[in-house]
C-alpha cells in the first residue's frame, strides 16, 4: 500500500479505469481490488434477486435489466460466485456478448434460449433494456413465449409489483429500485449517502482514508487532499445529493453506479477546488447537467454586492477571519491578488458548505439565498399525494396546493393572450377571431375521490387529478420542471425558450381542459376592454345578452 497515492487510489473510480467494468477474468487480487470492495454497497435489488433465488423454479429465465453502467455483471458475478449457487444455475452475464466472432447478441440470445429448457437449472441473464426490446423484435420464431414476456415487461407500469413475472420469465429491473427517493428528512438517496461514506469515512479499516491521511501529511496543499477533506463532511455530500436528484428530476438524467463513480472521480480529481470542479469540468454527463444549478449564477442583492466589494477589494474584517480558517483547510483566497472568478469561486463555496460549520460562519450569511425552496415544496406535495387518505389536515393542504398554485398557474398560463380575464378566475379563453376573444366557464377543482383511490405518487413525479365541474379529467404527470414553472407563473413569470420542455406539458394539459370548456352551455365574447356578450345554451334554446363592462 505504500507505494499507491491518493491519486492512484481514487483513479478505481474513473469510468476509463479497468475496475469501472467487471468480469469474468481470473486473476490476482490486489490493493486496488481491495479498495474497490471498499466502496460495495449492497443494493435492495440484490437483496431481492438473491431471496428470489432460493425458490427459483427448473426451467426459470431470470432477467436482470437496466441501463449500462447499473451494476448488473457485478451483482450477477457475485451470485455466481457464491458457492450454493454454482451447481443450482445457469448464468449469462452480459447478453450484449456472443459466444463466436461471427455471431451477433441476439444470435447468441437465440442460441442461449435455444439449450434452456423445462427441466434446465434456472438461467440467469444480465440485459440492458434496449437489447430487451431488440430480442423481442427480432428474436427467432421459436422463442415467442420469451418475446412475448419480455413485450409485456416492456408494456408494465412503473407501479407494478417487483420483480415482474409472465410465464416462466421473471424481471428484475433497475428503474424499479431507484436511487433517490423523497423523504421528509431530506435524506434522499441512502445509497449514495452509504457509498460516500465507504469512501471517506475516518476507520482504521479504510484503505483511502489511510492514504489520504499519509498523503495530507507528505503534502497537505495537494487540490486531491483538500478535496478529499471537503467530500468526508456530511453537509457537503448532502449538497451533492440533492443536486444530483436534481438532475434526474430537472434534466431526466439517470444515474447509474458506474456514472456516479466516475462523478465523483472528477469532483475529486478535476483541476480546481471541489466547489469549482462541480460546474466547471463539462466533460463529465452528470457535471455538464448540474452546471445549470451554479449558484454563481444567483443574482440576489445580498450576492451582487458581496461580489463588487471583493473584486473592489473593498475592507470586510469578518471575510478576512474566515479566509484565514479557510486557509486551515488549505484553500486559498489571496485578498491581496484578486483573480477573475475568485468571486465566483467563493460564493460556490459558501453554498457548498452551507450546512458544515466554520471560523465564525462568515458563509451562512448567504445560506437564505441557497435554499431549495422549490424543490421542497415539491417534495412536501409529493408526500401528501403519497400519503393522502382523505385526513382533513391533508385535504386543505392540498387543496390550497391546488387552488393557489395549480388551478391558478394553469389559469394564468391559458389567460395570457386575454389581460381582461385577469379578474375572472373562473373563465378560460378559448380563442380570437375577428378581434372578438371568446371565453367560456371552467369550474376546475380536485378529484379527490381520484386522489384518495389512485397511486399517484412515483420516484420522479405525482399525478394531479382534477375535474371540470363533475367531468374528470385524465391524470395528468406533475415534474419538478412543471412544477416549479407554475410556481413562477403566479409570481408573474413570462416564459421563454428555456421552458420549453414544461411548457409542452402545459400546453396538454390545457388543451384537455379546454376540450371540455368547449362543451360549455354557456360562452363569452370580448369585443375590447369595454364590450361583453354572453351566449347561453338551454333546451336548444340560445340568449344572447349584452352588457357594457
Amino acid at each position: 500500500m505504500s507505494a499507491i497515492t491518493l491519486r492512484k487510489a481514487l483513479g478505481v473510480l474513473a469510468k476509463s479505469s479497468s475496475f469501472s467494468v467487471t468480469t469474468v477474468t481470473q486473476r490476482q487480487k490486489d490493493n486496488f481490488d481491495r479498495l474497490k470492495e471498499q466502496l460495495f454497497v449492497k443494493q435492495d435489488i440484490e437483496t431481492d434477486l438473491q431471496r428470489h433465488l432460493d425458490v427459483a423454479m427448473p426451467g426459470e429465465i431470470i432477467f436482470l435489466c437496466g441501463s449500462s453502467g447499473d451494476g448488473k455483471s457485478e451483482i450477477l458475478t457475485r451470485c455466481q460466485s457464491a458457492p450454493r449457487n454454482q451447481q443450482r444455475f445457469n448464468f449469462h452475464l452480459d447478453a450484449t456478448h456472443s459466444f463466436a466472432p461471427q455471431q451477433s447478441a441476439i444470435e447468441a440470445l437465440n442460441e442461449l434460449f435455444g439449450n434452456h429448457h423445462q427441466q434446465s437449472h434456472p438461467l440467469l441473464v444480465g440485459i440492458n433494456t434496449g437489447m430487451l426490446a431488440n430480442f423481442a423484435r427480432e428474436g427467432a420464431d421459436c422463442h415467442q413465449a420469451i418475446r412475448s414476456a419480455i413485450d409485456s415487461f416492456l408494456l408494465k407500469q412503473q407501479n407494478e409489483s417487483r420483480p415482474y413475472q409472465n410465464g416462466n420469465c421473471t424481471f428484475f429491473d433497475f428503474e424499479q429500485y431507484p436511487k433517490f427517493h423523497f423523504d421528509e428528512s431530506k435524506q434522499y438517496s441512502p445509497f449514495i449517502k452509504q457509498l460516500l461514506s465507504n469512501l471517506t469515512c475516518d476507520d482504521d479499516s479504510n484503505l483511502f482514508h489511510f492514504i489520504f491521511r499519509r498523503d495530507e501529511s507528505i503534502n497537505p496543499d495537494l487540490k486531491e487532499v483538500v478535496n478529499f477533506k471537503l467530500l468526508c463532511m456530511s453537509g457537503v455530500q448532502d449538497v451533492l445529493i440533492t443536486q444530483l436528484f436534481k438532475a434526474r428530476l430537472i434534466k431526466d438524467q439517470f444515474v447509474t453506479t458506474r456514472t456516479l463513480l466516475d462523478f465523483i472521480h472528477h469532483l475529486l480529481m478535476g483541476p480546481d477546488y471541489l466547489f469549482d470542479n462541480l460546474f466547471n469540468n463539462l466533460e463529465n454527463d452528470l457535471i455538464r447537467k448540474i452546471s445549470d444549478f451554479d449558484p454563481a449564477r444567483l443574482h440576489t442583492y445580498e450576492l451582487d454586492q458581496f461580489i463588487l466589494r471583493y473584486e473592489l477589494g473593498l475592507p470586510d474584517p469578518e471575510l478576512d477571519d474566515f479566509l484565514i480558517e479557510l486557509g486551515k483547510l488549505h484553500i486559498k483566497f489571496d485578498r491581496q491578488d484578486v483573480k477573475a472568478g475568485d468571486a465566483a469561486s467563493l460564493i460556490r463555496m459558501f453554498w457548498l458548505l452551507q450546512y458544515e460549520s466554520l471560523g465564525n460562519d462568515y458563509h451562512r450569511k448567504f445560506s437564505a439565498f441557497f435554499n431549495e425552496i422549490i424543490f421542497e415544496s415539491y417534495s412536501k406535495i409529493w408526500h401528501l399525494h403519497k400519503n393522502y387518505t382523505g385526513n382533513l389536515e391533508q385535504k386543505r393542504s392540498l387543496n390550497r396546493f391546488y387552488s393557489f398554485e395549480l388551478i391558478a398557474g394553469i389559469q394564468r398560463y391559458a389567460n395570457r393572450k386575454a389581460p381582461e380575464l385577469i379578474t375572472q378566475k373562473d373563465e378560460f379563453f378559448l380563442g380570437e377571431f375577428g378581434g372578438v376573444k371568446i371565453t367560456a366557464p371552467v369550474a376546475l377543482k380536485p378529484d379527490w375521490d381520484a386522489i384518495l383511490r389512485k397511486n399517484t405518487a412515483h420516484p420522479t413525479y405525482f399525478n394531479i387529478h382534477l375535474k371540470v365541474g363533475e367531468k374528470p379529467l385524465l391524470p395528468f404527470r406533475i415534474g419538478l420542471n412543471l412544477f416549479e414553472l407554475l410556481t413562477k407563473l403566479n409570481n408573474g413569470y413570462r416564459p421563454n425558450k428555456y421552458d420549453k420542455s414544461a411548457i409542452v406539458l402545459l400546453d396538454e394539459m390545457i388543451e384537455l381542459i379546454a376540450e371540455q370548456a368547449k362543451s360549455s352551455s354557456e360562452i363569452k365574447f370580448y369585443e375590447g376592454a369595454q364590450k361583453v356578450y354572453s351566449a347561453r345554451a338551454d333546451d336548444d334554446i340560445i340568449t344572447i345578452s349584452g352588457m357594457e363592462g
